[in-house]
């Protein structure tokens, strides 16, 4: 046996071990019988897309080409379709790495035209390039790789998401993008009022409510404030009584003329800020509210202690459908709260961190939504099984994020079987 025909014969075995050729589920009337039908790589990037299209395994169809993430680039890609669908006589499937945010739109007009596609994990996907000796680098490449895995069978569907889950999705998004902003603005605004007017803290017994910052904000442009004035700001929650109570107290104020002009252009600034973001979360509040109770997921998770409003319309945004779970360890995986494992040999690690390697947003949830659930006991079987694994000598934020595997599982139940949390 000469070299070359040893090599083609362990090829041939490797090909046969791997499972190539095998392609799973997709539906049987869109691929070829013997799982080599057509496929288009994508690899995604700002703006634009790398794409190679194959008729079968190993057989490019044409060059690659460079669309625009544009109406006219997304034609152009559906044209290349229908040509490979007129070509093969089976309808193409597209692959494409999840990057961000740059894939959705492109997403969004396959699922419109009606295309079966794939997004893949970017870790799962840079571990199919390393199986490759030649350390080649380029889109052409990466799209080439992309249509390999589908070729090897290492795909699966997307999963899809109804329109109101991905409406609060974007709602939830939003609100924790705020947020931290907020606050920011908030310490700031304390800050440079301790320089321009410490004594201001007294007046309002809450800073931050909107009459306290509209009558601060007056005072700032150089406005007397009257009795008419924190009226208006207070609007009819309050009598005449608190009004001039608030006006008084206002006048006794020593002038602000005492702190320089930048700190008050920079406190007006700052509370302009606040008043806005303020505004922001109250209309991305009211709109999660409407949009939640269409959804009986988020009502199915409020039933669970330590989880309100909030909490619930985050979890139910960023799980999904949970039914495409099909075991309660896929979906905290996908949270990223499954435990790393490390052994070879003899050697297995002692201790073990989670892997981190899913949902931050789902995460971060979660373990809120364990420590509510924790505190004064509002949650007692999450409590008592705190307190079990303080027992066994965890240390606390790791018996927390214990729980909030735990309460993930509850979780999965609750969505999968329509029923409400059982004490």
């Amino acid at each position: 046996m000469t070299m070359f025909e040893l090599v083609e014969a362990w090829t041939s075995y490797h090909k046969r071990s791997c499972g190539i050729g095998a392609i799973v589920g997709v539906a049987a009337n869109q691929i070829r019988g013997d799982g080599m039908g057509p496929v288009v790589g994508l690899d995604v990037s700002k703006g634009a897309s790398v794409l190679q299209a194959f008729t079968e395994r190993n057989k490019p169809y044409g060059r690659c080409k460079r669309i625009a993430h544009t109406p006219e680039g997304f034609e152009q890609l559906v044209e290349l379709l229908k040509e490979l669908e007129k070509s093969t006589g089976f309808e193409p499937a597209v692959v494409l790495e999840a990057t961000g945010h740059y894939h959705r739109s492109l997403v969004a007009y396959l699922e419109r035209e009606g295309y079966q596609h794939f997004i893949v994990n970017p870790l799962q996907s840079k571990r199919a390039k390393g199986t490759h000796l030649r350390k080649v680098k380029t889109d052409a490449m990466d799209a080439w790789h992309l249509a390999e895995m589908y070729y090897r069978g290492d795909l699966k569907p997307h999963r899809t998401w109804s329109e109101a889950l991905t409406e609060l999705q974007h709602l939830t998004r939003q609100h924790e993008f705020i947020c931290p902003m907020l606050v920011q603005a908030k310490q700031n605004a304390r800050a440079l009022l301790d320089q321009v007017c410490p004594a201001y803290e007294t007046v309002f017994d809450n800073l931050f409510c909107t009459t306290s910052l509209q009558v601060l904000r007056q005072m700032l442009s150089s406005t007397p404030v009257t009795a008419e004035t924190i009226q208006a700001a207070a609007g009819s929650s309050h009598g005449q009584a608190w009004v001039q109570e608030k006006l008084e107290r206002i006048q006794a104020l020593p002038p602000l003329s005492q702190s320089s002009k930048a700190q008050q252009m920079a406190l007006l600034s700052v509370l302009n800020m606040v008043l806005t973001g303020q505004e922001q979360l109250r209309q991305l509040e009211k709109a999660m509210e409407e949009l939640a109770m269409m959804l009986p997921e988020v009502e199915l998770l409020r039933t669970i202690p330590g989880v309100g409003d909030k909490l619930a319309a985050v979890l139910a945004a960023e799980i999904g459908d949970a039914s495409q779970f099909e075991t309660p360890k896929q979906l905290v995986a996908y949270a990223g709260l499954d435990p790393g494992v490390h052994s070879s040999g003899k050697f297995t690690a002692s201790s073990s961190r989670i892997s981190k390697r899913g949902s931050k947003r789902l995460r971060r949830a979660l373990y809120l939504a364990a420590q509510c659930g924790i505190r004064n006991g509002v949650n007692e079987r999450l409590k008592a099984y705190f307190e079990k694994k303080r027992k066994e000598g965890k240390p606390c934020k790791v018996a927390v994020i214990a729980c909030a595997n735990k309460l993930l599982h509850h979780v999965h139940a609750i969505l999968v079987k329509g029923e409400p949390y059982k004490a």
